[in-house]
């Protein structure tokens, strides 16, 4: 009776920081999608709603790994390099994120952050809990420590993102009071 108890006492806690880190993963993913959405827009007012709508559609059913891809191709970047200048034929508004670095290093290091978080998440769902065995309480203790030890990069990553995505809200928002003001024209 008690190696039933303990084990269900134990599948209990793993099936819940299992829930949390899948969770994590989920709102990691979807600031990913968030930003890449917004990251490049260019049109007039009417074009640029529609644009990031097919944006968001695109992006809807990417997988963790190629929206890591897009990100680490459009968003983060070099300081160095120069972006190209959108070409207007008409009155029109570009708006463009990036997270740019002067020390290319680090540029790597933070890419090779951002592919470990996929590796870990895929090794995860196909690896960790493809073999794990249900009956055996040594399996779940595993479970746990591998849950423990990956959520507070989880946690450090999210925070990162939402970092981005407060200082890109706050930027549009002083760009709209700014536009609203008498000193803009």
């Amino acid at each position: 009776m008690n190696d039933s108890v303990d084990i269900e006492a134990i599948r209990a806690e793993a099936l819940r920081k299992l829930g949390r880190n899948i969770v994590n993963f989920s709102k990691i993913e979807a600031a990913f999608k968030y930003l890449l959405s917004v990251s490049q827009l260019d049109g007039t007012g009417k074009t640029i709603s529609a644009q990031l709508r097919r944006n968001e559609t695109r992006l809807r059913k990417q997988t963790l790994g190629k929206l890591v891809q897009e990100f680490n191709k459009n968003i983060l970047g070099d300081a160095s390099q120069s972006e190209p200048t959108p070409d207007f034929s008409e009155a029109g508004i570009s708006l463009s994120f990036k997270v740019t670095y002067d020390n290319t290093d680090f540029l790597k290091v933070e890419k090779r952050k951002l592919a470990s978080i996929v590796a870990e998440r895929n090794k995860l769902i196909h690896q960790n809990l493809a073999f794990l065995d249900t009956s055996s309480v040594e399996d779940y203790h595993n479970l746990i420590t591998l849950l423990d030890e990956q959520n507070p990069r989880l946690l450090a990553q999210l925070e990162e993102l939402r970092g981005m995505i407060e200082f890109l809200r706050e930027s549009l928002g002083a760009f709209k009071d700014l536009s609203k003001s008498p000193d803009f024209l």
